[in-house]
């Protein structure tokens, strides 16, 4: 651990981007794009090595991380912090490096099929510069790469003789792949058989098993494919460069669609069992070693083609290539990297809550249980003997006459009785006074749990004063004399009306001594602007732009300036956007720099839990009675 600190002390943003793009180069997709270019376009003999050597190591390097079960770095060490944009591909245990393993695999292997002695020098020196990464970033001991990396040596060096002779004697191949299936057996069956204790790491026993799976299909793959390739295909690995990058370009687009096609309907097939996987990768790996290679004969000829045929090949390429591109996007920005959630212990900002602990928030008050954005649903929430919210959380619109009032939506229809009482529709909340918005029934629309709505017949003087429309001041007088919460206020217009109403919004905070207990948000980036430079003092969460902006920061693991931070909190969805905000990732690297994190509108019980377990600090629901009863409040 002291050389790891001693490279923590050493550590810059720019080295930091540096090595994570560097550790890269020890992932499965390294590994298998090289071993692909170098089967269907180099030499068929070496490819074979250098997959024997893959599967040969993450067998054993696999079987060692259980066996030995040592956890990682930051584990062992709580005080001892790793670049975070590491971390989504630092799962498991950590002894041996399976990345320094698999790079020594993968750029030595490749060595051997460069005949400059130069070019194997860059190799062996990249190899060498992702050992150092894993060390670098923080996510394994000297004693893990090293171990590791010896691992992959003996198998680059130790098999390579075997491969030399089998040019001469074919056979020897299926003996080594025959051993890597052994192996890969072996593992499965050590997985499934053996007596593991009730404390065993479920989930690092679950990776075990998926690659011991997938190890085992591979290599009865390559069985399969030996023979029938050498006696029935003998393809050529030759052809003109640019049919070259067409056929990896279409063959990668063949083999990770059959990789990713087959998951669903083999995991179906197999009820979600890790068998699944070694179907599916000895699938994958037919298709690579025998479907595909049927067209190299044509790919060596050129592509003989008119020239329309032609413009459509180089199109269809285009085309793949952008599709696999936004497919990676796609897949980037909507799965969860799954990430330990991170206490900060520096943190100072009051929204921030420690771990296992979340706030709860009544969306517009509570609008499920009740008229949203009502006294009642205030009162409901306020006294309610179930349930106690941390957080009052509701919009605020500007009337004709300059009155803030408590409602979501910018017209009155969906809530509230305004087609009967006014006449017309899509009534703008903003073209009516406070005292003639007053004369609505805001529950009218309101629909109980059993279907019903029981506010639907109130009209005129028969609306009780708790479902009318009410002014800012008049929700803030009541909580305050109801309890000591805290306040999520939305300013909901844009414009010089939203800068008007964030006078007011700052002006009635301060009246009621509110400031420090409330975080105001808009998604009006021009409201957002004014806040900052008019009311510094009141604490806002994050604008439209500073979401995205933080996101892709938190994506790619770069480094903010925390100065030019001005929010306190990021009041987000967790996929209503297709992007996947609700992920450790996105609350650890939030709170890393002091911002809170709170989701909206969790209605589920479920998806409350998950969000509590990855750390959120609030939660907005609509259905706080079901939030109470599963959130760990403050």
């Amino acid at each position: 651990m002291s050389f790891l600190y001693l490279l923590e002390g050493l550590r810059t943003p720019v080295l930091d981007k540096l090595f994570g793009a560097i550790t890269f180069l020890g992932g499965e997709v390294v590994f298998v794009a090289l071993a692909i270019i170098i089967y269907w376009c180099i030499n068929k003999r070496n490819a074979y090595y250098i997959i024997a050597a893959g599967i040969g190591g993450t067998v054993v390097s696999q079987t060692l991380k259980i066996a030995c079960a040592v956890p990682r770095p930051w584990v062992r060490d709580p005080n001892f912090t790793i670049v975070e944009s590491a971390r989504a591909d630092a799962g498991g245990y950590s002894f041996p490096s399976g990345h320094s393993q698999n790079v020594i695999v993968s750029l030595g292997g490749a060595a051997r099929c460069v005949g400059k002695t130069w070019g194997k020098a860059v190799l062996w020196v990249l190899a060498g510069l992702v050992c150092f990464s894993r060390m670098y970033v923080g996510v394994h001991t000297p004693a893990d790469v090293g171990v590791g990396a010896v691992l992959g040596l003996a198998l680059v060096f130790g098999l390579w003789p075997l491969f030399k002779k089998s040019d001469d004697k074919p056979w020897l191949l299926c003996v080594v792949y025959g051993v890597c299936a052994a192996l890969a057996l072996g593992a499965v069956l050590y997985g499934e058989l053996y007596p593991w204790p009730a404390d065993v790491d479920a989930e690092n026993l679950a990776e075990f098993q998926k690659n011991s799976y997938t190890m085992l299909g591979m290599a009865l793959a390559v069985l399969t494919a030996l023979p029938i390739e050498r006696r029935y295909i003998d393809f050529d690995t030759k052809a003109p460069f640019w049919a070259q990058v067409a056929k990896c370009a279409l063959g990668f687009a063949v083999v990770m669609g059959v990789r990713v096609g087959l998951k669903p309907p083999l995991n179906a097939l197999f009820h979600g069992h890790v068998a699944a996987n070694a179907v599916r990768y000895y699938l994958m790996v037919l298709s690579a070693t025998l479907l595909w290679p049927l067209t190299f004969p044509w790919f060596a000829k050129g592509c003989p083609m008119g020239r329309g045929v032609k413009v459509a090949v180089i199109i269809l390429v285009v085309v793949l290539v952008l599709a696999a591109l936004l497919a990676g996007i796609y897949w980037a920005v909507t799965r969860d990297p799954g990430m330990e959630p991170r206490e900060f212990p520096d943190a100072n900002n009051p929204l921030i809550t420690p771990l296992g602990v979340t706030m709860l928030s009544g969306h517009r008050a509570g609008g499920g249980v009740a008229p949203e954005n009502t006294m009642r649903a205030l009162v409901n929430s306020a006294e309610s003997p179930d349930y106690k919210l941390d957080l009052f959380e509701f919009d605020v619109h500007l009337t004709a006459d300059g009155v803030l009032v408590l409602l979501h939506d910018s017209t009155l229809d969906r809530t509230s009785d305004a087609a009967e009482v006014f006449g017309e529709i899509e009534v703008n909340v903003g073209d009516k006074t406070f005292e003639e918005l007053r004369k609505l029934n805001m529950g009218a629309h309101f629909t109980a749990a059993d279907g019903s709505t029981p506010y639907g017949d109130l009209h005129g003087s028969r609306v009780p004063d708790d479902l009318r429309i009410i002014s800012l001041d008049q929700a803030l007088d009541y909580l305050d004399s109801a309890g000591d919460f805290r306040y999520i206020i939305e300013i909901k217009d844009s414009g010089d009306k939203g800068f008007e109403a964030a006078d007011k919004l700052y002006a009635s905070l301060k009246e009621h001594d509110a400031l420090d207990r409330a975080i105001v948000g808009t998604f009006h980036n021009e409201v957002t602007a004014y806040m900052d430079s008019t009311y510094p003092d009141m604490a806002r969460s994050a604008g439209v732009k500073e979401v995205i902006s933080f996101y892709i920061h938190a994506l790619l693991g770069l480094g903010m300036n925390g100065d030019k931070i001005h929010y306190k909190a990021l009041q987000i969805p967790t996929t209503d956007y297709t992007i996947n905000l609700g992920t450790s990732r996105v609350v650890n690297f939030a709170h890393k720099y002091d911002i809170a994190v709170q989701y909206w509108t969790i209605n589920d019980a479920d998806e409350m839990a998950r969000l509590q377990s990855i750390g959120a600090d609030a939660v907005m629901t609509d259905l706080p009675d079901v939030g109470a009863k599963i959130l760990n409040q403050p």
